[in-house]
Parts: C-alpha cells; sequence; structure tokens
C-alpha cells in the first residue's frame, strides 16, 4: 500500500510536480494555518495563509528508541505584538495540538488528492527574542504525542512521588541512581518457586 492516494501517486509520476509543506496550530484563541510562501492557499477545505518566507520548521525526526526529538517552528522578523502572545502562552499554546502536512498541487495550484500528514504534535513552549527594536523572533517547540506516555497521569517516575502516593513502597528507590547504568541480578532475591 502506497503513501499516497491515487491523485498524489498520478502527479509523483509526472516530471515536475508543486508541493507545499503546511502547518496548523491549535492556539487557544485563534488557530492559524499557514505555509511559507506567498498568498494563499487552498487545500483540505481550507484557506492556508502565506508568511512570505518568515517561517520555518527544523527537522522533523522520527521518535525512536524512546527519544522524544522536539520539532521548533521560527518566525521571523515580527513585531513586538509577540511579546504578548508569550506572556500568554501557558492557555494559549501550551498542550494544544499541531500538525504539518504536504499537499501536491498541480501547474494552476489546485490540489492534487488530500493532506498527507508529516507531523502531529503538541505544542510546549513559545519563546522570543529581539534583535532589534522593532525586530523579533519567536520559536514555538512541540513534541510527539508520545512523548511522555510512560508516565503516570499528573506524576512523575520517581521515589518522592511514589511514595507521596503509596507510603512505604520502595520501587522507585534507585531510579536516580540507573540512569545510564546497568545493575547486575542481585542473586539474593528468591526465585518465585509458583
Amino acid at each position: 500500500m502506497g503513501i499516497f492516494d491515487a491523485a498524489g501517486a498520478a502527479a509523483l509520476q509526472g516530471d515536475a510536480i508543486t508541493a507545499e509543506i503546511l502547518a496548523f496550530f491549535d492556539f487557544a484563541s485563534a488557530p492559524q494555518r499557514v505555509h511559507a510562501g506567498f498568498g494563499t492557499l487552498r487545500a483540505g477545505g481550507f484557506d492556508w495563509q502565506g508568511m512570505g518566507g518568515l517561517g520555518s520548521v527544523s527537522d522533523i525526526e522520527s521518535a525512536v528508541g524512546g527519544i522524544a526529538p522536539l520539532v521548533t517552528f521560527t518566525l521571523s522578523g515580527v513585531g513586538s505584538e509577540i511579546a504578548n502572545d508569550v506572556v500568554n502562552a501557558k492557555t494559549e499554546v501550551k498542550g494544544r495540538d499541531c500538525f504539518v502536512y504536504l499537499q501536491l498541487y498541480d501547474p494552476d495550484l489546485t490540489p492534487l488528492g488530500g493532506l498527507y500528514t508529516i507531523y502531529r504534535g503538541v505544542m510546549d513552549r513559545l519563546i522570543h527574542t529581539a534583535s532589534g527594536p522593532d525586530i523579533w523572533t519567536a520559536q514555538l517547540t512541540a513534541e510527539t504525542r508520545f512523548s511522555r506516555r510512560g508516565l503516570p497521569p499528573f506524576g512523575n517516575l520517581t521515589d518522592r512521588d511514589q511514595q507521596t502516593r503509596y507510603p512505604g513502597d520502595a520501587g522507585l528507590f534507585d531510579v536516580a541512581a540507573m540512569i545510564n547504568r546497568r545493575r547486575p541480578w542481585n542473586p539474593e532475591i528468591p526465585e518465585d518457586k509458583t
């Protein structure tokens, strides 16, 4: 089974294709659909606003071996109004969905096939830097939906948290000491004969 639907597969058979990376950010007050180019594009039943080359996306890596790499979205050349967004980031951004899509187009910019999801994540932090009084850069980081799935709800895998929940349970007493260390099996612990 291929990745692309019939229209996308047919477009890829040609000598040249037009493709665009689209991003959706589910901000609390106003969700945004953007692309890195200019003007407005139509895809998936929505209008996607061009960022005029001011936006970029870091490398998108697969989560392999339990590592959840971050994806960074950067918006350059914005004004000081971004500072207010950074202050409200905890309610506007934290824990909300974001998606990166690929859309194929014909030469007239009519969408071919559906949107292909490249990345699905959860927005985490919004920070900003100023290179001048009116030139700001905003960076939004996101992680995959599975980055914290091993943690208990509203808790951490630490001895302190475990003691709070279950006093006397020594199951996590040496977690901090076990990071990057192999511990041999203790032969003094009897085997379960049942």
